[in-house]
């Protein structure tokens, strides 16, 4: 068996991140994400016992199986990056438990999971103070996802969204809203991936 020290490798193989990460594409609707056919895996029959609570648990279930097919882990799709897909699972995965669970008025917390998934997927905006970013009845999900949101494809390496986490931290999030570090980085110039070098002190 020959062997060769040159490396073949490309950027993108094995799901790593490609040398240039695809755009996303904007003007999408939630139907772009799920699997409009029939599933693999059964979605769960809604039981009589916890009425309307169990109807949403198995829609969400549903939902969930329908995203996770249509949406591979995929670092050269322009429709969801791994992270965006990551996140928007956490999303489902946490409000179906909360329900099943009784956590929460079963109906607020779909809606609160509807508005914090289609905020990840890019399909609607939210402005740092939106309440897609507190904690109400699920976790708030990650400041990247903030207006101007920080695309995967312009962060492959996050450092704009590690940056963006800790100032908000920093400055009380998710208790609060962080106006100082959202001023702060309006000020910032230049490529984020050297915003890691700087003197914060």
């Amino acid at each position: 068996m020959s062997y060769s020290p040159k490396s073949t490798y490309v950027p993108g193989e094995r799901n790593t991140p490609p040398a240039d990460a695809p755009t996303r594409r904007t003007v999408l609707s939630m139907s772009e994400f799920l699997h409009s056919g029939p599933l693999d895996i059964p979605a769960s029959t809604p039981s009589d016992v916890g009425g309307g609570a169990s109807r949403l648990s198995s829609r969400l279930s549903d939902s969930r199986l329908r995203f996770i097919k249509k949406v591979p882990i995929d670092p050269r799709s322009d429709l969801c990056s791994p992270r965006d897909r990551r996140a928007a699972l956490a999303v489902y995965d946490e409000a179906i438990e909360n329900i099943k669970n009784g956590k929460g008025h079963h109906i607020d917390v779909e809606t609160e999971a509807e508005a914090k998934i289609e905020t990840i997927l890019g399909i609607r905006s939210a402005a740092p103070s939106h309440l897609v970013f507190q904690k109400n009845l699920l976790l708030p999900i990650d400041p990247t996802y903030a207006e101007p949101r920080i695309e995967a494809s312009d962060d492959t390496l996050g450092y704009h969204a590690s940056w963006r986490l800790h100032e908000w931290r920093q400055d009380g999030w998710p208790a609060l809203i962080p106006g100082r570090a959202i001023e702060k980085e309006k000020t910032m110039k230049g490529d984020p991936s050297t915003w890691r070098e700087r003197d914060w002190s």
